[in-house]
């Protein structure tokens, strides 16, 4: 077995505790944790991907970097983002339009592959304002974006706090990823759940638009099976039978 690769990172970790504990900034180090893990708690209340967002909105205002946030998700049908939260409610339509002509003009698509906040400028009322673009997304796949448009005054260790916004915004993406999979599956459940039309000779199933289909069809089209066809026991000594009756001998194995 290969030894895991030396990385300086603990380092890090152990240089940085110690300064802020030189500083007296223990019970602030102490605070800060407390708040992510409870981050990550009130993550697994809601049930709807409306109310995981909610809760990361609310953790991300404490920040106090943005005026206006917004989060698009994806939509699963045809793979563009929509509007699904903007803080606050009036700013919707001017964030909704930058943000589709930044998808026109494929910055949307470079920042989506970022994983880091991105900077971008919109032209506002009182002339060019800061922003940023952070991915929502997981290893395998994106979630979503964020859009926050920057207070005018910069916020104390700005550094510090972007990372806190991706540790956020990260947390967010896992949650949203297995609440959309959860959905998923509870639609394929009900979709195969209740009574199921099937003929008694030919055994077809008539599907949600009366239309008769083979069942190999039907349970193909409405989950993520897919069927390998084989001769039961049964079937096969019948069939043998049959053929032994023929004067003909059996392939079957």
């Amino acid at each position: 077995m290969n030894e895991p690769s030396a990385s300086i990172y603990p380092d890090f970790l152990r240089t940085g505790l110690g300064k802020l504990r030189s500083l007296g900034l223990d019970r602030e180090l102490l605070a800060l944790f407390t708040a992510l893990e409870y981050f990550r708690h009130d993550l697994q209340e809601p049930t709807e991907m409306a109310g995981v967002l909610q809760v990361a909105h609310r953790y991300v205002a404490e920040l106090n970097l943005f005026h206006t946030s917004a989060f698009f998700l994806v939509n699963a049908t045809d793979f563009t983002f929509d509007l699904a939260l903007c803080v606050p409610p009036e700013s919707r339509a001017g964030i909704d339009e930058f943000v589709r002509r930044e998808i026109r003009s494929g910055r949307f698509a470079w920042a989506l592959r970022q994983r880091a906040p991105v900077p971008f400028e919109v032209q506002g009322v009182e002339g060019a304002e800061r922003g940023v673009f952070h991915s929502l997304g997981i290893a395998t796949r994106t979630v979503g974006m964020f859009c926050g448009l920057l207070h005018r005054d910069r916020v104390p260790s700005q550094e510090i706090t972007f990372s806190l916004l991706s540790m956020l915004l990260g947390t967010s993406a896992d949650t949203l990823a297995a609440v959309q999979k959860t959905a998923a599956l509870d639609c394929q459940i009900k979709t195969l759940g209740g009574l199921l039309p099937i003929c008694a000779w030919c055994k077809k199933v008539r599907d949600d638009r009366g239309y008769w289909k083979q069942i190999e069809s039907y349970v193909e089209t409405h989950t993520d099976a897919v069927f390998s066809h084989g001769v039961c026991p049964d079937c096969k000594r019948k069939f043998a039978q049959s053929l032994e009756a023929r004067g003909q001998s059996s392939s079957i194995r």
